[in-house]
């Protein structure tokens, strides 16, 4: 399902940093995941992407890296 803040955000995300919150149980999971193609979602919550974050590991040729906060 299209959220009505995605085509927003993808704009935004072109130049710029975006921080996206709100309260529990509203989808900036979803929407965050949804945004995803071809770009790198490193949860702190995860062991492994935990590792991941504090080598700073990831892909350095991915065009955007999605850190979820909680």
């Amino acid at each position: 399902m299209k959220r009505y803040l995605e085509d927003n955000i993808s704009k935004d995300l072109e130049k710029k940093i975006v921080f996206l919150s709100g309260p529990r149980q509203v989808g900036k999971t979803t929407l965050c995941k949804q945004l995803i193609s071809s770009h790198v979602y490193l949860n702190y919550d995860s062991t492994n992407d935990r590792k991941i974050i504090k080598a700073e590991e990831w892909t350095r040729e991915a065009p955007l890296i999605i850190f979820p906060a909680y």
